[in-house]
């Protein structure tokens, strides 16, 4: 009996150590960043899968304020070239700022960034939301309800695309749409690479990066018409609303601002759609509600 319950609690504590080596793996191994905008105290962020910094005491007491280095942002705006966005992308993060305590992003105009760019340690560099939200808000990005996109799709005046990943779009997508995945497989060599693609796998979780070649891979789909009309869609679809729209006499007409949506819900299909606004395409718009809309209103879909 004595060597029973010794087995068992040696078991529960390897079990424990694997828990806890896994936890400090992941956060690891996902990378400290920093971001300009954050107080000295509190610039080393840690980025998760949602691609958000995780909570830091220090962050959710201060303002976030900037005393400029033009030399910093200098060294942001040729990064932001040589990954082929306009350098203008700096200013467009301003006024934003992350609160740790409900995980979101909200205004704050004493904010200013002299780097909105995020590498981790493992995966490809990226852009931060409020940035991506701006420029689609100055660009008059449309987001179309599932029934008008169904009238264009059965018209042939609009390629829908899908930028979930291919075994996503193979269990289920909208009827006559292209899979083009915004996303890939890691394929990074690096220690962190590695790490990530283990730790993942244990948690069951897929291991992911933007890809790079996704504009590219939109305009062979497209047959190189950059003027095209496009539709994105993903899986939850996202938001650019700021507003709640209410019944009560108050907010009928105009609506309410949301502290929970100050920069709306950022998702794939957005991202998605200002990868290609950057890259010249001229005619995009976004799936209002994702497909999972479209498939709540049981419209066309195919297996």
């Amino acid at each position: 009996q004595r060597r029973g319950s010794c087995t068992t609690t040696i078991s529960a504590l390897v079990l424990l150590l694997v828990g806890i080596s896994s936890t400090v793996l992941f956060g690891a191994m996902l990378g400290s960043v920093q971001l300009s905008g954050l107080p000295s105290s509190s610039r080393n962020v840690h980025f998760g899968r949602t691609m958000r910094p995780c909570p830091t005491r220090s962050m959710s007491k201060r303002a976030v304020v900037v005393h400029s280095s033009s030399s910093v942002k200098e060294d942001s705006r040729k990064r932001l070239i040589e990954m082929g966005y306009d350098p203008s992308l700096l200013e467009a993060a301003a006024g934003s700022k992350w609160d740790p305590t409900f995980q979101r992003w909200v205004r704050d105009e004493r904010a200013q960034y002299e780097d909105i760019i995020i590498t981790p340690k493992a995966g490809s560099p990226y852009i931060i939301w409020p940035a991506i939200f701006q420029v689609l808000k100055q660009k008059g990005l449309e987001s179309l309800p599932t029934s008008e996109v169904q009238q264009l799709l059965e018209a042939n005046e609009v390629t829908v695309v899908d930028v979930r990943m291919k075994d996503q779009y193979a269990q289920s997508h909208v009827k006559g749409s292209v899979n083009v995945p915004m996303f890939r497989e890691s394929t990074g060599d690096g220690v962190w690479d590695k790490l990530k693609r283990i730790v993942n796998a244990a948690l069951l979780i897929r291991s992911t990066e933007r890809d790079p070649e996704f504009p590219q891979k939109v305009m062979e789909a497209v047959g190189g018409k950059t003027d095209r009309p496009l539709v994105l869609y993903c899986g939850m679809g996202g938001s650019m609303e700021t507003k709640i729209e209410s019944n009560k006499k108050l907010y009928k007409d105009k609506g309410y601002e949301d502290v929970d949506k100050s920069f709306g819900r950022e998702s794939r299909s957005l991202k998605a759609c200002f990868e290609l606004i950057n890259a010249g395409f001229t005619n995009v718009k976004h799936l209002k509600g994702g497909f999972s809309t479209w498939k709540y209103e049981n419209r066309p879909v195919e297996q």
